[in-house]
């Protein structure tokens, strides 16, 4: 039996492959028509596929309902991002007073507890932001200013610890699993039992675009085609 999705996961990815390896052949194709003096002014071909439709007969088999993922005791979460905050500010030249960190502290734990009693579904980043929301409420009501490098700085580094040490045990998605084996298909399934996936896959591209920035680096982000 296969989890449905993988199968999909499984049809995009060969989707991918499939592009990666037709660039990677045009690539080294046009190395060849430029050391070739009878090629070089020929345009080098490019095969792209915008647009696969798959009909896709399966036999659904079970359905697993998945568990509810479980938040660590706010306490263990406040340590851990204490510690890093502390790191933080040892290795770099940012001041934040022993009674500015107590007060994030208290505050973080406050929060943290407000969210484990909610009903909103667990997750890194709800931790994560609700450490990084305890940060910026603590900072306006001790009026602690930072620079604003060095409030990303900081944030950065706790929102990194609290979503490390936010789970005591993660979700478990829930799963429909299936067989798409044709041989299964023909002995088990009549007209009725088998479901038929169809889909379309349609490709698109992504490309890095670099910028310079005003510190005198580079910046390189992906943007659609």
């Amino acid at each position: 039996m296969n989890d449905l999705g993988d199968i999909l996961g499984s049809l995009m990815t060969g989707l991918i492959r499939a592009r990666q390896a037709a660039d990677l052949q045009t690539a080294a194709l046009a190395e060849l028509y430029k050391d070739n003096p009878l090629l070089e002014g020929l345009s080098v071909p490019r095969v792209r596929i915008p647009e696969v439709s798959i009909d896709l007969p399966l036999i659904i088999e079970s359905h697993e309902a998945g568990e509810e993922g479980e938040l660590n005791e706010p306490s263990k979460v406040v340590d851990a991002t204490s510690n890093r905050l502390k790191n933080t500010l040892a290795n770099t030249n940012i001041k934040l007073s022993a009674n500015f960190q107590k007060a994030f502290a208290d505050t973080a734990k406050l929060r943290l507890t407000e969210v484990q009693k909610s009903n909103d579904a667990v997750s890194k980043e709800l931790v994560s932001r609700t450490v990084q929301d305890a940060f910026v409420e603590t900072l306006k009501k001790t009026n602690t200013e930072l620079s604003a490098q060095d409030k990303l700085a900081v944030v950065k580094d706790i929102r990194t610890e609290a979503g490390l040490a936010a789970l005591a045990k993660p979700s478990i998605p829930p799963r429909i699993l299936t067989n798409i084996r044709t041989a299964d298909i023909k002995d088990k399934a009549t007209g009725n039992s088998v479901v038929r996936l169809k889909i379309t896959l349609t490709e698109e591209g992504v490309e890095w675009v670099t910028q310079s920035n005003d510190a005198g680096g580079v910046n390189r982000t992906l943007t659609p085609e």
